[in-house]
């Protein structure tokens, strides 16, 4: 059955059946995964979405009945879900021996662009060289992607794969998580099909291979992914990796391919700045056609700073609880936010945090903050730095001096005095600027 036009014409329906809202935000980007004549697969963006419409089934169910006739169970899945790669598997396998391979290809999220990806300071050098491998570049080979997760390490390397095959479509790409290729190859053990299985690896053009933490431990199949590397590296082929953890840290792991690993790019990816989260939120506001206010977007970007899904899960909840409740201020946001930001994800004030948020406040850069630079511009919120690093930390007047550089004891109490003597007028702009920084530093 084909998905794509079953989804279509249930989406026509569905359209009616919901709110616009509800629609737009989690119906509309779902992607059909899978049909056959007794089920139909659809994959989420993320385990939030999946949560907002498994309660949706029996609608779902009803509208795919109405322009079908036919009653198929509906599974909401995860693009890299068990589930959903198995059928597929399945399927591709069914269809032809030579499916599969282009089954791997055709895995790529067509949304995972490098369009679509927001470059910061912790992954821009990450990103220049995914650019560079998609471009045809072979001086970075292998690339080995690592970081937490929700950083964007599948992004960049979906991102690849799509620009590949849109640009250079005579090249093979192959796309596989890394549980997946073990799971593949232990029904190869069983079957005994290995020139199969060997024939869709080793003949790839660009192997992407996610998670390759999933090897280890994995004995036999890190034998066969070892020659598989080599067949590929020696062929002059490109191999991207994503690990959460650098090569040598995969203490499981046979050295020969540890040292593989390590042979070519190794890419840290770090958190998103506060920066680059503003810049995602943004994004997302923009793609969606959706306004929220400054002090929404800078409260999401605040408390959700450890992966993109997490700030994503944050944005849909804002927007779907304020579309809900016909409101959108500050208030409702903490209320939609509440369960999700836990007593051990409250921030914890830190001379560093203080930097961070004096400097976003001025629209200057932490290092002007902390440099010599002696303009009023800077000299101003370098003195709230300390005037709050003391009347907030109750740090000592050498303790902060040696925080910003040896700078001595005199200076900082000059600047302390100096703010404080500013904070008697209650309607003055270093009043206002220090009441609104202080709201961001403890709300």
């Amino acid at each position: 059955m084909d998905a794509k036009k079953i989804w279509s014409q249930t989406l026509s329906v569905l359209k009616d059946e919901v709110s616009d809202i509800k629609y737009k935000t989690f119906i509309l980007p779902m992607e059909p995964a899978f049909a056959n004549d007794d089920l139909f697969i659809l994959t989420a963006q993320d385990a939030f979405s999946q949560e907002q419409i498994i309660p949706m089934i029996p609608l779902i169910k009803n509208c795919i009945s109405a322009t079908t006739g036919k009653e198929l169970d509906v599974k909401i899945e995860l693009p890299e879900s068990s589930l959903t790669l198995e059928m597929i598997h399945q399927h591709s396998s069914a269809k032809a021996p030579s499916a599969s391979s282009e089954s791997s290809a055709s895995q790529l999220n067509p949304a995972y662009t490098f369009d679509s990806f927001i470059v910061g300071a912790g992954n821009r050098f990450a990103h220049a060289a995914c650019v560079s491998v998609a471009e045809g570049g072979k001086q970075y080979n292998p690339i080995f992607l690592y970081g937490g997760s929700g950083l964007g390490k599948t992004h960049l390397m979906h991102a690849v794969g799509n620009a590949v095959k849109k640009n250079i479509p005579s090249k093979k790409v192959v796309y596989v998580n890394c549980e997946r290729f073990v799971n593949e190859f232990i029904g190869t053990i069983q079957s005994g099909k290995y020139d199969d299985f060997r024939e869709k690896y080793r003949n790839a053009d660009f192997l992407l291979i996610d998670d390759i933490q999933f090897l280890e431990r994995k004995e036999q199949t890190q034998v066969e992914f070892f020659h598989t590397f080599n067949e590929l590296y020696e062929s002059g082929k490109m191999i991207l990796m994503t690990c959460d953890k650098p090569p040598q840290s995969l203490s499981s792991l046979e050295e020969r391919l540890r040292s593989r690993f390590s042979s070519g790019l190794i890419v840290d990816i770090q958190p998103a700045d506060y920066e680059t989260r503003i810049a995602i939120l943004n994004r997302r506001m923009q793609d969606e056609r959706i306004t929220l206010s400054d002090d929404i977007v800078d409260y999401i970007a605040s408390n959700f700073a450890s992966n993109i899904r997490e700030l994503d899960g944050a944005f849909k909840t804002v927007v779907a609880y304020c579309f809900l409740a016909n409101s959108f201020t500050l208030d409702d946001a903490k209320i939609a936010l509440k369960d999700m930001i836990s007593p051990k994800q409250a921030k914890q004030v830190t001379p560093e945090l203080i930097v961070e948020v004096v400097a976003r406040a001025y629209n200057i850069t932490v290092n002007d903050i902390m440099s010599n630079k002696r303009s009023k511009d800077i000299i101003v919120p370098r003195q709230i730095c300390m005037f709050l690093c003391r009347s907030e930390l109750n740090m000592t007047y050498p303790k902060i001096g040696d925080f910003f550089g040896g700078k001595d004891h005199t200076t900082i109490l000059h600047a302390c005095n100096k703010i404080e003597t500013s904070l008697k007028d209650e309607n003055s702009e270093t009043f206002i600027r220090i009441e609104s920084i202080k709201k961001r530093l403890f709300n």
